[in-house]
């Protein structure tokens, strides 16, 4: 319990330290990893572990629920027409990587903005000490200390935020890779299982 007081005071001090400013790292933070995870469970829960385990011989008896089996359906609802059935992959491999690409450029954007904003603290906190240096005495060393305070909280907080961030848009992006690769081979099944057209006699 005690350990806890103590991390809460701590936390509060470098909140009280870091200025107006600590309230958008934390708007950013919450947003930012909210659609991280939110992103990183869907991936989770679309990509079939037995598809990527699966050998390439048995794929053609291969059944899977969920996202996959949606898609599936939807691509051979015309069962026996090969070109419309890759028409339908094609169309649904370029809508994924397209939602895929927007969102993690997104949180590319967010995550860089983290350490915008710490900057942005840096320069107020900068700017706060040189106002106490050119005080007179009396308060001069609590606004200079104050503001170099500032200063680093800030700049803390944003790469506290902006790392973990970034590392987990690189997991995303494999994922992501992961993903389309499994639509790749969902199109290998689908094709498998649908029979060519027969040659026209002249």
């Amino acid at each position: 319990m005690n350990l806890l007081t103590e991390f809460y005071q701590q936390a509060l001090f470098v909140w009280e330290k870091g200025g107006g400013l600590m309230f958008a790292l934390l708007g950013l933070s919450l947003y930012l990893y909210f659609i991280v995870f939110e992103l990183w469970l869907r991936m989770k829960t679309v990509i079939p572990k037995e598809l990527r385990s699966i050998p390439r011989e048995k794929w053609a008896g291969f059944q899977a629920g969920g996202r996959v089996d949606q898609v599936m359906r939807h691509c051979l609802a015309n069962y026996q027409n090969r070109d419309e059935t890759r028409k339908r992959f094609v169309q649904i491999r370029q809508s994924e990587s397209s939602y895929l690409k927007r969102r993690l450029r997104f949180l590319f954007v967010l995550a860089s903005s983290a350490p915008l904003i710490g900057l942005l603290g840096t320069v107020a906190g900068m700017l706060r000490t040189f106002a106490g240096l050119s005080m007179e005495e009396g308060y001069k060393m609590d606004l200079v200390a104050s503001g170099i305070s500032q200063a680093l909280v800030t700049t803390q907080a944003g790469l506290l935020i902006a790392i973990p961030a970034l590392a987990f848009i690189h997991l995303l992006n494999r994922r992501k890779n992961d993903w389309l690769r499994c639509l790749s081979r969902m199109e290998s099944i689908a094709m498998r299982q649908i029979s060519p057209a027969p040659l026209k006699m002249r």
